[in-house]
C-alpha cells in the first residue's frame, strides 16, 4: 500500500475510573467502582484543509479516519491516501492524498449520534446498487451470538455501539464507539487496511439503521447490514433502490426483515 501511517495515539485511555454512588427509594445510599467511557474529539483535515472534526471513543482512530472517508466516498480506497498522521494526543488527524485525487472541502463539528452526522453533498457521495446476495441464516445468528458475548468497554462501561464485520472465510471483528456511525466508519477502515472484499462482508451494527448508516454500508460497498436495533422507512426505501440486504432485531434466537404489506 502506498503510503505511510503514523498513529502516535494508540494508547489513549478510553476510559476513566470513578466513584458512583447509588441513591435508592429507601433512602439508603451504595458506593461503587464504576468507569466512565471517555468522549474524545479529533480535527481532520486533508491536504491541509479543515475536512471535519469527530466526536468518538480514543481507539482506532486509523481505522476510523480512513472508514470515515471512504463511506463518505471522499477516497476510492485506502490507496488514495498517501499519508495519515495522528499527533500523540489524538486531537489531530492529518490525511494527505496521492496525486491526482480530489478532495472538496467541509468543515463543521458532528453529532454523537444523529442523522445530522450526514455532513457531505449527496453529489461528493454517488452511490452505486449492490449485487444481490443470498445471506445464510447461521451467519446472521453467529453475529447476534458474538453481541451476546459482549465487548470490554461496553461491559465496563455500558456506554459503547459496538460494530462488527464478518469476512467471507467466517472471521469476525469489532469494534466500539460512543457513536454507531463511528463504530460503522472503524470495521469499514479495517476492512481497507487488511484489503478485504466488501463484496464478500457482513456489518452487525448494536445501533438503529436511520437512512445515513444505510448509505454508509452501500457506500462501502457491502452487500448486507445487520441491526440488533430497528431500521427506519427511509433507510428500508434507500436499501431497496440499492439492493441493500437490510436485516432487523437480529437476536440469538430470530431476526426480521421488512417489506411492504
Amino acid at each position: 500500500m502506498d503510503k505511510v501511517i503514523q498513529n502516535n495515539a494508540e494508547a489513549l485511555s478510553t476510559a476513566n475510573k470513578l466513584c458512583r454512588s447509588v441513591f435508592s427509594v429507601d433512602g439508603s445510599i451504595g458506593e461503587f467502582d464504576d468507569e466512565v467511557i471517555v468522549e474524545h474529539y479529533m480535527a481532520v483535515s486533508v491536504n491541509g484543509i479543515p475536512a471535519f472534526k469527530l466526536s468518538c471513543t480514543p481507539n482506532h482512530l486509523t481505522e476510523l479516519v480512513l472508514g470515515r472517508l471512504y463511506t463518505e466516498r471522499l477516497i476510492s480506497g485506502a490507496d488514495d491516501v498517501k499519508r495519515l498522521f495522528i499527533c500523540g494526543k489524538g486531537n489531530i488527524a492529518e490525511v494527505d492524498l496521492k496525486d491526482g485525487v480530489g478532495f472538496k472541502p467541509y468543515s463543521g463539528a458532528e453529532p454523537t449520534c444523529c442523522t445530522g452526522n450526514r455532513q457531505y453533498l449527496d453529489g461528493v457521495r454517488e452511490l452505486n446498487p449492490l449485487t444481490g446476495v443470498q445471506v445464510d441464516p447461521k451467519a446472521v445468528f453467529e453475529l447476534a451470538d458474538r453481541f451476546r458475548e459482549d465487548n470490554a468497554l461496553h461491559k465496563s462501561t455500558g456506554g459503547t455501539h459496538s460494530c462488527y464485520i464478518r469476512f467471507e472465510d467466517g472471521s469476525i471483528e469489532a469494534f466500539e464507539d460512543i457513536g454507531r456511525h463511528n463504530a460503522l466508519d472503524k470495521a469499514v477502515g479495517h476492512m481497507l487496511l487488511e484489503k478485504r472484499d466488501a463484496k464478500a462482508a457482513m456489518l452487525y451494527t448494536t445501533g438503529r439503521v436511520a437512512a445515513d448508516m444505510a448509505i454508509k454500508t452501500i457506500a462501502a460497498g457491502i452487500p448486507v447490514l445487520i441491526s440488533k436495533s430497528v431500521p427506519t422507512t427511509e433507510a428500508l426505501n434507500i436499501s431497496r433502490t440499492y439492493n441493500l440486504e437490510l436485516i432487523c432485531k437480529a437476536w440469538p434466537d430470530s431476526y426480521s426483515k421488512f417489506r411492504e404489506p
